[in-house]
């Protein structure tokens, strides 16, 4: 099962962020990426790739890439959960279709990959304060795949450069089946 996110700018123009959990830490990235989330995806496991990639999804005909999110983070690689969920990120001419596309998105593949996380959380306004990263020495973080921070209620959300993320050498683009 799917949920579709098609709205995803306000009347002025500011993109919204979708807000979700991995392993205890909370995220943020922009809407304008997310194509799909999926619920309890089946993930097949692949050899000859980097710690990072979980494996491949079969997605209606086609093969999408399962990023294991924390390992890409720098955090420890965990089993996966049944509830896991995917968010899948548009493509690159995805992404091209767009009026106002998102930021980094010149990092985008023409291959669809996605990211395995605990669960999804709210859409947040357009508008939010976005702090700058702190200092990689600060953080422990690879910030090259943060773009800020917010602060909620619920603690600090980290807002992911999704461009930055999906980036693999070429070599590795492809998994091997």
């Amino acid at each position: 099962m799917t949920r579709s996110l098609a709205k995803t700018t306000t009347t002025q123009g500011e993109s919204q962020l979708l807000g979700f959990s991995s392993r205890g830490r909370h995220y943020a990235c922009d809407l304008l990426w997310v194509k799909e989330v999926l619920r309890s995806p089946t993930v097949s496991p692949v050899n000859l790739v980097p710690s990072y990639v979980r494996g491949v999804v079969h997605l209606r005909g086609q093969i999408l890439t399962a990023l294991d999110l924390e390992a890409r983070l720098g955090h420890t690689k965990e089993e996966p959960l049944p509830t896991d969920r995917c968010i899948v990120f548009k493509t690159a001419n995805d992404l091209a279709r767009l009026s106002r596309p998102p930021e980094d998105c010149e990092m985008a593949d023409s291959d669809p990959t996605g990211v395995l996380v605990d669960s999804i959380g709210d859409i947040l306004p357009s508008g939010v304060i976005i702090l700058p990263a702190p200092p990689e020495a600060l953080s422990g973080l690879d910030t090259r795949f943060i773009s800020g921070v917010i602060s909620s209620n619920e603690g600090l959300i980290t807002v992911l450069r999704i461009g930055a993320l999906l980036s693999m050498p070429e070599s590795r683009k492809s998994p091997a089946l």
